[in-house]
């Protein structure tokens, strides 16, 4: 008689609705710093692929195909560079230099964005990195891939899912 009164009540309806509302706003937070957060690191990835491109378009437009391919095979071996991507394929998508064995399947576009993941699994077992690259056509014909590990935002995205489902 007690619990049944108690649930009636309008104290405990009151206590529900600012629970349920309390709930919202903290996960509205979570959806605002998980979006702001998400597109400030995004935003830096992208320009930062976009000057690499930049640079390797011009080395391509002063050398050429084999200045551009010696320049990609460079940067392969620096350290500084251990989180790029490098890809220039034919025409007919034949790898000519790259630190990937192939072109990704899923990168068919002539140009633009793209994300797409490593064949295979990490040596942890984990999921392979998250990259996201540019792809450009050249004048010859040629495809360049320029693009970067974004895994960091990808397992930020996953922690800030996490966070909302749990509140």
């Amino acid at each position: 008689m007690l619990l049944a009164k108690t649930l009636t009540s309008s104290t405990f309806k009151l206590a529900l609705i600012a629970i349920g509302t309390f709930g919202l706003i903290v996960s509205a937070i979570f959806g605002y710093v998980y979006l702001s957060t998400s597109a400030y690191v995004r935003s830096q990835s992208d320009r930062a692929i976009m000057a690499e491109t930049m640079d390797l378009r011009s080395a391509y437009e002063r050398s050429g195909r084999e200045g551009l391919i010696a320049l990609i095979r460079q940067r392969m071996t620096d350290k500084a560079f251990a989180g790029h991507v490098y890809i220039l394929a034919d025409p007919s998508s034949a790898v000519l230099a790259a630190n990937l064995r192939e072109w990704p399947p899923t990168a068919m576009a002539r140009s633009g964005w793209t994300e797409f993941r490593t064949a295979g699994t990490s040596p942890e077992g984990s999921r392979s990195p998250l990259l996201r690259a540019m792809i450009e056509a050249l004048p010859s014909g040629d495809r360049l891939l320029v693009g970067r590990d974004i895994s960091d935002l990808d397992l930020f995205t996953g922690q800030i899912k996490t966070a909302v489902i749990s509140a």
